[in-house]
């Protein structure tokens, strides 16, 4: 008797749990749903980098825009911060009534003040590229509850926004095209290698976009997809990707480098990296800038 006692209660335990369990996946549907059906995009342009990329550091997702673009609010809520920041550069905070905290970063000028009521839709400030940034950008994050240094309630936008635009769409698919493919240069771009001294095949690491490419190289994004027979935004880690540049890079060093493994990296020789930035050893220090001039 006892012992079916016992497992009555065992079951009665484990219904409550799964009820909760349910009540709570239906309560998390429901609110992504309403955000996803009120909400605004903060800015329709072309999606750089994506969330979790970065070894899982990159809380968000960047999308880049001309400049001059209007920055908008997803949602009606209250300004928390609007400062600027050594890493997010001009930053806008947002608390939301949904129960979100969203964040603008990298803009060039903030419209709003902390404590500020603002509407759904309403201009933040001006897309930018300050701050810890490499090109014009909106670095948008989505927090649950609200923003923490650690950002743990970090959640990624895509699940919440609609975000329809070719180059969004393209970049949630897998480039497929074959290396073969990736290998056929056109006559045009066989005219354009010519003009260029480096020739560099590079295998995508994860957390790695086009844009950056474009910005590493000095070269345009259009015409890195053009050598690569790219048709979307999107790369994917162990493609092989081919530049050519004829450009002097400009390398800051990190802690840990020393001349022979930047000299190797870029299929170089550290003799020739002193001798471009005139240094009289092979001593280098962290935020050093380099000038280096790749391997043919």
């Amino acid at each position: 008797m006892l012992m079916i006692m016992k497992r009555s209660v065992f079951l009665v335990v484990v219904m409550m749990i799964l009820t909760l369990v349910d009540i709570n996946i239906v309560s998390a549907h429901t609110s992504i749903k309403e955000i996803e059906n009120n909400w605004v995009q903060p800015v329709q342009g072309k999606i750089t980098d994506t969330f979790g990329t970065r070894n899982g550091h990159h809380k968000g997702i960047d999308i880049a825009a001309p400049e001059g673009t209007n920055i908008l609010s997803v949602s009606d809520g209250v300004v928390t911060k609007s400062y600027y920041s050594d890493s997010y550069g001009h930053v806008v905070f947002v608390k939301h009534p949904e129960g979100y905290e969203t964040v603008y970063a990298h803009l060039s000028k903030r419209l709003v003040n902390e404590g500020e009521s603002i509407k759904k839709g309403q201009t933040l400030g001006i897309i930018g590229n300050t701050g810890i940034s490499t090109g014009t950008h909106l670095h948008f994050e989505l927090h649950k509850g609200e923003w923490t240094v650690d950002k743990n309630h970090a959640l990624d936008p895509f699940f919440v926004f609609q975000l329809t635009d070719s180059s969004v769409s393209a970049s949630r698919q897998q480039e497929t095209t074959s290396k073969k493919e990736v290998k056929l240069i056109s006559a045009k771009n066989e005219s354009d290698k010519k003009n260029h001294s480096n020739h560099n095949v590079i295998k995508v690491k994860k957390g790695d976009t086009l844009w950056r490419y474009s910005k590493k190289y000095n070269v345009s994004v259009r015409q890195i997809k053009e050598w690569n027979h790219i048709k979307s935004d999107y790369i994917y880690p162990g493609q092989e990707i081919s530049i050519h540049s004829n450009m002097e890079y400009k390398y800051v060093v990190k802690s840990g480098d020393t001349l022979h493994s930047i000299a190797n990296q870029y299929k170089t020789n550290p003799n020739q990296i002193m001798e471009k930035n005139d240094l009289k050893n092979e001593t280098i220090y962290p935020n050093q800038v380099l000038v280096i001039n790749p391997a043919s």
